[in-house]
């Protein structure tokens, strides 16, 4: 079984309110991670969110990292460039976050100070191949490259490795710990490996799945677990009333946005699963009235899997690591004993559970330079000096 089942793009609440206006493809639903840590695979990199800025009201890329070779950049209320590199990291995304708490947001990105030719290049990638909606977008708001800076927001949080970190664990080959299972694409945890990892990944997979399957023999099915799941699965067709699946999913939803959106704070995060374990119990009560809306309440148990996860393993990592995407304020420092992988994983008794794994050696060692550029994003100030 090979698991390519994209992200969990719908974990956080979009700001505009939107069930369906995420940054990721909302038809990943984090059901590849589910199935995974239900079946019993170990997953890793939970806690390293996935955060992005975001055009506001938008839910497309800003692309500064486009428009970024071209000179324009992000800048903040006062048209002041405050970072150095334009690509979004967990680090660029705290330094957007402090601009905004320090009193210099919103931020935008800036493309109004460059030449007419230049600025008609960025919209023919921006407003074709990468987003054709975005054109569409900003005509209807009224806002112009030549004269605006676009306005610019945090991202809803999500689970994706390949913008990320979080991921189901895999080696070189593909393999999940179980044997006989592989995952690729964003939901294997090979972190930001994008289209071109996918692609790569997915070969590398399919080619030692039928390695595997070659000296397999092939099993009878388990007729009686499948009626039991179908039994379990068609339940909510079966009421004659309930919760919609969609009242549970911006319950759910909401809640992640309330307890576990970054900065990280410990006692909001024990809440959040206590309020995540009463949701479980409205599951039984899940109500769809045709095939569609049963598909929406089995991702409802998806979601709520992937918000457990979520805060599970960014309780367990008690330091601060990856700028915004794992800033816990009670743990704000980075700490060496937390260089290492962690592991989530389903224990015997059934309970999520989380262990560390150690980080294995570099091919190429990076040097001090390397290692310390990501605390050097911010651009220092007089007044900062």
């Amino acid at each position: 079984v090979i698991i390519c089942t994209g992200a969990a793009g719908r974990l956080g609440l979009p700001s505009s309110g939107y069930l369906f206006g995420t940054y990721e493809n909302p038809t990943n639903a984090g059901d590849g991670y589910a199935m995974a840590y239900h079946a019993g695979a170990e997953l890793s990199g939970i806690e390293c969110f996935q955060i992005n800025p975001l055009i506001k009201d938008y839910n497309g890329p800003a692309c500064a990292y486009v428009t970024g070779p071209l000179g324009g950049y992000t800048a903040n209320a006062h048209g002041e460039r405050f970072i150095e590199c334009d690509y979004w990291s967990g680090q660029m995304m705290l330094e957007f976050f402090r601009e905004l708490e320090g009193g210099n947001g919103p931020v935008f990105l800036k493309v109004n100070h460059l030449a007419e030719e230049t600025i008609s290049t960025i919209e023919n990638i921006l407003h074709t191949n990468e987003r054709p909606s975005r054109g569409r977008f900003h005509e209807g708001r009224g806002t112009n490259y030549r004269q605006d800076m676009i306005e610019m927001h945090i991202s809803e949080i999500g689970l994706c490795s390949g913008h990320s970190a979080s991921g189901i664990w895999v080696n070189e080959r593909a393999e999940t710990t179980i044997p006989g299972l592989y995952a690729a694409g964003d939901v294997a945890c090979v972190p930001h490996n994008y289209m071109l990892g996918a692609f790569v990944y997915g070969e590398i997979a399919g080619l030692e799945a039928v390695k595997y399957c070659e000296n397999m023999s092939r099993d009878k099915p388990d007729n009686d677990f499948a009626a039991r799941e179908t039994e379990r699965i068609l339940q909510p067709l079966k009421r004659k009333d309930g919760i919609t699946p969609y009242q549970v999913e911006y319950k759910i939803r909401r809640l992640v946005n309330d307890y576990l959106q970054p900065p990280k704070v410990t006692r909001k995060m024990e809440l959040g699963l206590r309020r995540f374990s009463e949701i479980r119990e409205d599951l039984n009560d899940l109500w769809a009235d045709c095939p569609h809306n049963l598909l929406r309440a089995m991702e409802v148990h998806d979601i709520l899997d992937c918000a457990e996860m979520a805060a599970v393993s960014s309780l367990y990592r008690t330091e601060s690591r990856w700028g915004l995407y794992h800033y816990r304020v009670d743990y704000p420092e980075k700490n060496d004993d937390w260089l290492c992988h962690v592991q989530l994983y389903k224990d015997k008794g059934g309970q999520m559970a989380c262990k560390k794994i150690p980080i294995e050696p570099y091919i190429f060692e990076p040097d001090e330079g390397e290692v310390q550029a990501y605390e050097r994003l911010r651009i220092v100030t007089k007044d900062m000096v």
